[in-house]
Order: C-alpha cells, then sequence, then structure tokens
C-alpha cells in the first residue's frame, strides 16, 4: 500500500513536470533577455529617425570577433581556443557575465520608439543663450553621442585591454548567455565585427551540463533544470540560426567542430584571421575549479522528455534524432 502511495506521488510529480515543461510555468527570463526584441525595435526606430547613426565609417579600425553559444557547453570554449591559436586576436572569455554588462547596456536602449524622446528634447534645438529662459529640464545630447559613448566605454574595457596585456589589436569576446539581438546591438556599434555562433544537440549539452553546481547572479535561474536550460538553448538557438546572417555570422555545429568536418581556413577567413591550429581540437582541457564536484552524467527518462517537449521542433530542424 505504501509503494503504491510513494508511486502514485512520483507519478503526479512526473506529469507536473512535464506539464510545467510544456507550458513552460514556473519559470522567468531575466528582462535583458524577455525584453531583448525591444532593443531590436529600438535599433530599427534610431536608424529611422536618426540615419546617420547607420553611416559606416569608411575606415573603421575595429574588428572585433564575437563568439556566441547557444547555453552551456556547447564548445564555446573549445572555439575560442582555436581562434587564439592564431595569435592574431585575444578573445575573452565571458567578461564580468554575472554582471550582464552588455545586455545591460543594450537594454537601456529599449525604451526609444518614434515619439519618444520627443525632437525639441535636444540640444540642438535649444540655443545656450536661452538656457536661463526656456523650459530646459529634459534638455539632451544629441543622438550620436550617446552611439559614441556606448562604444567608448567597450573600447576602454575591452579594446585597451588588449593591447595592454597582450599587444594586439584584434579582440573579441565569447559568451553563453546573448541573443541575437544583443549581436545587433554589438553590430550596431562594431559595423566591422564579426560572428560565430555555435550549437549544439541539447541532450547532449544538458547532459554534459548537468551535476554542475555553478550559478550565476545573471541570468538568475537555475540553469541545471532541464526546463531552464532548454528554454535558455531554445531561446539563443532559435534566434542564432534566424538572423546570424543579418550581422555577418557564421554558424558552427558542435560536433562537426569536433570531428573535422568546418572547413577551417573558410572560418578563418569570415573573421580575417591567417590560420587556426587544427591540433588545439584534440587537446581536452578541464575546468582548473578543484572545488567541482563530480558530474552526474545521465539523464533520467522524465528529463529526456522535458527536454523534448521544450526543444524538440527545432531538434528536428537541425537534424537531430
Amino acid at each position: 500500500m505504501q509503494n503504491r502511495s510513494l508511486f502514485a506521488r512520483i507519478g503526479r510529480r512526473a506529469r507536473q513536470a512535464l506539464t510545467e515543461a510544456y507550458t513552460h510555468r514556473s519559470f522567468t527570463f531575466p528582462p535583458e533577455l524577455k525584453d531583448a526584441k525591444s532593443v531590436d525595435l529600438a535599433l530599427d526606430e534610431m536608424q529611422e529617425r536618426w540615419s546617420a547613426l547607420s553611416a559606416v565609417p569608411d575606415q573603421d579600425p575595429e574588428r572585433p570577433v564575437f563568439i556566441f553559444s547557444a547555453g552551456w557547453r556547447s564548445g564555446s570554449t573549445l572555439l575560442q581556443r582555436l581562434i587564439c591559436s592564431s595569435g592574431e586576436i585575444v578573445i575573452w572569455g565571458e567578461p564580468l557575465g554575472d554582471a550582464a554588462v552588455i545586455p545591460r547596456l543594450a537594454s537601456s536602449l529599449s525604451v526609444l520608439s518614434s515619439g519618444w524622446p520627443p525632437e525639441e528634447y535636444f540640444s540642438d534645438h535649444v540655443a545656450l543663450e536661452s538656457f536661463s529662459s526656456s523650459w530646459i529640464a529634459n534638455v539632451t545630447p544629441q543622438m550620436q553621442y550617446l552611439r559614441q559613448a556606448h562604444r567608448a566605454f567597450l573600447d576602454a574595457w575591452l579594446v585597451e585591454s588588449a593591447k595592454g596585456a597582450y599587444g594586439l589589436s584584434r579582440w573579441g569576446l565569447k559568451e553563453v548567455r546573448l541573443t541575437i539581438e544583443h549581436a545587433r546591438y554589438l553590430k550596431w556599434l562594431y559595423p566591422n565585427a564579426r560572428f560565430v555562433f555555435i550549437y549544439r544537440n541539447l541532450p547532449d549539452a544538458y547532459r554534459s551540463w548537468r551535476g554542475n553546481t555553478w550559478s550565476s547572479a545573471w541570468p538568475g535561474y537555475f540553469s541545471w533544470s532541464p526546463i531552464a536550460y532548454a528554454r535558455h538553448w531554445k531561446l539563443l538557438l532559435s534566434g542564432y540560426l534566424d538572423g546570424y546572417r543579418d550581422v555577418d555570422g557564421y554558424l558552427v555545429k558542435y560536433e562537426d567542430l569536433i570531428q573535422g568536418k568546418i572547413d577551417l581556413e573558410e572560418l578563418a577567413q569570415h573573421i580575417g584571421i591567417s590560420r587556426m591550429d587544427p591540433g588545439v581540437l584534440k587537446k581536452k582541457i578541464a575546468t582548473p575549479d578543484k572545488k567541482r564536484k563530480k558530474q552526474i552524467r545521465w539523464v533520467t527518462p522524465l528529463e529526456s522528455a522535458v527536454l523534448w517537449m521544450i526543444g524538440g521542433k527545432l531538434q528536428k530542424r537541425l537534424g537531430y534524432r
């Protein structure tokens, strides 16, 4: 009788977990991810209202390379090491990822629209001699300075540091938590940027991640949950697949990368470096975290069902079985 009651409770919990997976209940993206599409709309509005903001400088010296991964344990660090093997570029690895610096910079643009801020706010509509006799509570610098300020911050943080620490003018970063909208934001700042998007089969990526005790202040959800992990994977990857061409992106399937099926010369040409060392792909380098607990590599049938309910359609689209 007790066993029957236990099985009944397990059955209820399984049904509840599957229902939550199907409806995505009990899960919330942080605003920088959930509302990222508003950044896209804001960038479109800015280019519509202030066309000079979309002009590409004739000789922009910055050609950063951004590696975006559809979640954790999908080969982004391997790809980072591969590109750095050229000796021509330094790729920063998730710099201050918990602080969500880039998502929050991008999110600050999300309130811009066709009607706000109104034109009369801008300084070119207000003469200096009228400051003492006019309503100037909202007088605002012209919009080109906003773009320059966003870029100046990243230049000082990521560009100058690459030069100072390694003597290299080429730089980039890799991230596992950024969406296609964040890629468009970076492309807006760096028109000559190149992107590489990497993804992995969802069950394999989750299996590799499962049992991890890592946590982060941002995005703030527990990525060891199959619901959270799968939703994160789906959100990022669906955007990459639909929009990678818009930002001069290059798609890399993790399984192809480790099996030597990626044309490294083509990839090097895409990002503007002379060569990469294919020997990097044969080296397995584990995390240096000695406190890291031994991971549990097996995935339960319930977890597999959750992953499929959330990511199954995208898995099929990518040819995974």
